[in-house]
């Protein structure tokens, strides 16, 4: 077993939980609240459709060590947090002045396999008031994920295969969210988005040649692109050994959930002292654009696997000090994350960015297209590509104008419709990187 599980038995304590637990919930919770109002803006839309499935609910409440005060857990956070987000999207147009109402319907699938964690799940559930939807839009499913799928999708799909659907995919380890099966969710439900708990150092350390490991990585579906002879062969040579293989693994998750956008962030667990990547998958960009905002918020460790352009988000729960709070995340200032880590990735952006345009666009492309076609390969955001544009404008080294021929005199001005091409000018190139702190003044 890769982790130690949670346990709960009515009539008991419910378990601890650990600080890195704290801090997927906050990403959970910040993630619904921000998706329910961004797809709401337009006040024309009088009702949202929307299904959470949350495929590992355990028994639904811990508690706190910070306090000795019980802790809800996902189910009840994911219900707060859309009821939350609803009552935001109504205030918002009833300030307006916006006279069609707003109804959002969600439906929630907890599924729970362990016995004493269900009936946990179905009294804490009751306990906090919710008998009454018990059946008609919150369910409770005993059962495997893996084995409880098949039956799930077409149940979901029955109402509308094009409905807003997120998966909570919180496994214990790495074995239980086999990949076909995230194909198949997106297969069926086109709309989906799914983030997965992977447990990462956990699949490396116990990495071997033995039965019992090739049988589980060809039951989860990568033994078709992991090469696991081959990796364990440069293990003695490479003393990069473990970042070579997160770099496989960083490669083949998008490739084997057919996901169009991936979006890695790990998570150090102080207890084990390994880490485990909480991963987003969807085929939205603006999807995408949510959760990497999230996660520069989030984040307090930054990290760099493999060549220049791959690079990762990060949390250690240890350089948390302040664990339980949980304000809006998205209503702080787009600079008030680490500045070391903003400043690298600027750097990368603007030292890249214009080999490509003039290697492949030289006829230009949209700044949305090309945020599109590299958002698996850098932890930046639409703004941070915006800055990076309007820095290389400015040096004389790219164009950038809207769809009439304007001229864009401030980055946050540029739109994702713009279109990037090469300079026919001539420029002088001064050092990309170092155009950064040239400019950084006169961009912010």
């Amino acid at each position: 077993m890769a982790k130690k599980e949670y346990g709960w038995r009515v009539g008991e304590d419910p378990p601890i939980i650990e600080p890195h637990s704290l801090t997927k919930h906050r990403v959970y919770e910040e993630y619904l609240l921000h998706y329910v109002r961004v797809l709401n803006i337009n006040p024309l839309i009088p009702k949202f459709k929307l299904t959470i499935v949350d495929g590992f609910a355990g028994g639904g409440a811990y508690l706190n060590p910070l306090d000795g005060q019980i802790y809800p857990g996902s189910p009840v956070r994911m219900i707060s947090a859309v009821e939350t987000a609803e009552a935001l999207v109504q205030e918002k147009r009833r300030q307006q002045n916006i006279k069609v109402p707003f109804q959002l319907g969600v439906k929630y699938f907890f599924i729970e396999k362990k016995a004493t964690n269900y009936k946990y799940l179905i009294w804490y559930l009751k306990e906090q008031g919710f008998s009454p939807r018990l059946g008609k839009d919150i369910f409770t499913i005993k059962g495997e994920f893996a084995s409880v799928l098949p039956s799930l999708l077409p149940r979901i799909a029955t109402t509308s295969e094009n409905r807003r659907c997120i998966f909570l995919l919180d496994q214990y380890g790495y074995k239980d969210v086999p990949f076909p099966q995230i194909r198949e969710i997106f297969s069926r439900l086109p709309n989906a988005e799914i983030i997965l708990t992977f447990a990462t150092d956990w699949l490396i350390d116990y990495m071997s040649e033995t039965p019992s490991y090739w049988r589980t990585i060809k039951n989860i579906g990568m033994d078709s692109i992991l090469d696991i002879q081959n990796l364990l062969e440069k293990k003695e040579d490479n003393k990069e050994w473990r970042s070579l293989v997160q770099n496989r693994l960083h490669m083949a998750i998008p490739s084997l959930s057919n996901a169009k956008y991936y979006t890695p962030f790990f998570i150090v667990s102080r207890e084990a002292n390994k880490s485990f990547w909480l991963v987003h998958l969807s085929n939205h960009p603006r999807a995408r654009e949510v959760m990497t905002e999230l996660h520069w918020q989030l984040k307090n460790h930054f990290s760099h696997y493999g060549g220049a352009g791959l690079q990762m988000f990060g949390y250690d729960p240890s350089k948390d000090s302040n664990l339980t709070r949980l304000e809006d995340l998205f209503s702080k200032s787009e600079f008030s994350f680490d500045e070391m880590a903003k400043d690298k990735t600027l750097k990368g952006v603007v030292e890249d960015l214009p080999k490509t345009i003039y290697q492949n666009f030289t006829d230009g492309i949209s700044v949305g297209d090309f945020y599109s076609l590299v958002a698996n390969q850098t932890p930046a955001t639409t703004e941070h590509l915006k800055e990076a544009v309007y820095i290389l404008s400015q040096s004389g080294e790219l164009e950038v104008c809207g769809v009439n021929g304007e001229r864009r005199r401030k980055p946050h001005s540029i739109r994702l419709d713009d279109v990037v091409r090469p300079n026919t000018q001539c420029v002088f190139d001064f050092g990309r990187s170092s155009l950064v702190d040239l400019m950084g003044k006169k961009v912010k």
